[in-house]
């Protein structure tokens, strides 16, 4: 489970095991994130040089693999794999992708033959349960490769956050822990928004919000301060929600009118605006964006490993259970 480190620096760690099976599937992640589906607002280098950010959407891949559903040679499925009710082409497909796939854990063997050796790691065994689940929808070859290697791309790494002063919705204490870098700016966090929140109550998680204001967003690092200084009152759903409804009219003084709406105490919103602890948390949150190489917005995470926004649900769903 994901560690809450109140007030500690943040730390991305990974084991020894994890550091092997990076180096050993780098080439083949680096084709899988480049045909990946992306939805979000994206760094870019600025008027000043520094990460702006750049909307962006990639097409997903289209079609499949010709001739992809055959196998050369018929293979032999391991039986410590459930294959639910796939049919015998289903289960030729599946053969044929898990010989050709390497172990996620990082030995120099085939997926299929480490789930026959006997002594197959976890991360083979969900992997294979992945491709059933992927093969069973009808996927071509092609597309369960690519869903197989970003499956592997988001569980590479997992980061670790703080979340002291961080704004939270639902029960700290959940077993579930979504994290969300956002900017008020950019128009797929907005979309994500609400939705977000509405996950994160059905499935019993706690939703943080980190922010990433991008340097071409010209009003989203002062609303970032902003909303983190009304969080001091209790507002910061209220403010967050404001401002996301108004995105396409925000200014300086629309901030602080929006602000100002909530029925916050505004003499102390403009303390606690001018206070040390405000840019400091802007600036935890970015360290710990650039240390999970967090690239663009919004970005989500769960229990420390990213998870795409279409794909939220159905993790959720999986860790509640």
């Amino acid at each position: 489970m994901l560690s809450v480190n109140h007030g500690a620096p943040h730390v991305t760690k990974t084991t020894m095991p994890q550091a092997r099976s990076q180096r050993f599937v780098l080439a083949f992640l680096t084709l899988a994130l480049f045909t990946m589906t992306q939805c979000v607002c994206q760094n870019r280098q600025g008027d000043d040089g520094k990460p702006g950010d750049k909307t962006v959407k990639v097409d997903p891949a289209k079609g499949g693999d010709a001739g992809g559903t055959t196998a050369a040679k018929p293979v032999e499925l391991p039986k410590s794999v459930d294959y639910k009710d796939l049919d015998d082409a289903e289960k030729k497909l599946l053969g044929s992708i898990m010989s050709e796939q390497f172990d996620p854990c990082g030995s120099p063997k085939s997926l299929l033959d480490v789930l026959k050796s006997g002594s197959p790691c976890d991360r083979a065994f969900s992997a294979a349960n992945k491709l059933v689940e992927w093969v069973g929808k009808g996927l071509s070859k092609r597309q369960v490769v690519q869903q197989y290697l970003k499956e592997l791309a988001r569980t590479s790494v997992k980061a670790e956050f703080s979340f002291e002063g961080s704004p939270a919705f639902g029960d700290p204490a959940s077993k579930i822990v979504m994290v969300k870098f956002t900017d008020f700016e950019c128009p797929y966090c907005k979309m994500s928004s609400g939705p977000s929140k509405e996950l994160a109550k059905k499935y019993g998680a706690v939703l943080y919000v980190k922010h990433m204001p991008l340097g071409h967003h010209k009003f989203a690092k002062e609303a970032a301060m902003m909303s983190l200084a009304a969080h001091k009152q209790g507002k910061f759903w209220e403010v967050y929600k404001a401002f996301f409804d108004n995105q396409e009219a925000l200014s300086s003084a629309k901030l602080r009118e929006l602000v100002k709406a909530t029925g916050l105490d505004m003499a102390r919103f403009d303390t606690d605006l001018k206070s040390a602890e405000i840019p400091a948390l802007l600036k935890r949150d970015r360290e710990e964006a650039d240390a999970a190489k967090v690239d663009g917005t919004p970005t989500f995470y769960i229990n420390g490993y990213k998870v795409e926004f279409d794909n939220l649900e159905d993790k959720l769903k999986e860790l509640s259970q």
